[in-house]
């Protein structure tokens, strides 16, 4: 059953079967479980392992010297996560890894990735091909949440944030609560309670429980000017 979680991964693409459990037994990678609130990578650890989500949801996380945490972004299933100092192991980590629901994770070893082995070579290097395909959408979800975080005004990270996450209708589903999307932006959580009230109120969103709808995108597109 684990297995067949793991080929959905975009890191196995192209991967499956018995080509899977070979690679995974010359890899020595190992399913683990851990529970809601655990921290799954501890800052200043140093790094050892990419871990590949199978089942919910985790937190990447910068402690600030205040000891306040700043969510970078969230890992949800069919997602990898550890790699941010995973090719820098000249340094320790710098981020938190916290779980935010029990989780299941496929943690693989990262000298997997600096050598090749005899048997299943062509496997080993898709294996690699598809990290690189992983990195580079990191890469772009990262210079997307910059452009919501790198305005002063919450007002205008709030709505960027909308914009982005919307779908075809201009609804939102909430995947964070309100305290980690506060975390999120980089703001406190009645901050962005206030924020909220203040676009329903101008009658740009409808909320819901775990739902905001966009009313007037155009309106809500003045904020990327």
């Amino acid at each position: 059953m684990k297995i067949q979680s793991a080929e959905k991964n975009r890191l196995f693409t192209g991967i499956a079967g018995t080509d899977l459990e070979r690679l995974l037994v010359c890899s020595k990678s190992q399913f683990k479980t851990y529970r809601q609130g655990t921290i799954i990578y501890q800052q200043d650890q140093q790094p050892q392992k990419l871990f590949v989500m199978l089942k919910g949801r985790v937190a990447v996380i910068k402690m600030l010297l205040s000891g306040k945490k700043n969510i970078l972004y969230e890992v949800e299933e069919d997602s990898v996560f550890g790699e941010n100092s995973f090719f820098r192991q000249d340094e320790r980590n710098c981020l938190v890894m916290e779980a935010l629901t029990d989780v299941e994770v496929l943690e693989i070893p990262w000298d997997f990735f600096y050598c090749f082995c005899d048997e299943g070579c062509k496997l080993h290097r898709r294996l690699i091909q598809n990290m690189m395909e992983i990195l580079s959408r990191k890469e772009w979800q990262a210079m997307r949440k910059l452009s919501i975080v790198s305005s002063t005004s919450l007002k205008t990270r709030l709505t960027r944030w909308l914009m982005m996450e919307s779908d075809s209708q201009g609804v939102v589903k909430l995947t964070m609560n309100r305290e980690e999307l506060a975390d999120f932006l980089g703001v406190a959580r009645p901050s962005l309670s206030r924020a909220l009230m203040q676009l329903k109120e101008e009658g740009l969103i409808e909320l819901w429980k775990r739902e905001i709808r966009i009313r007037k995108p155009e309106r809500m597109e003045d904020f990327y000017e």
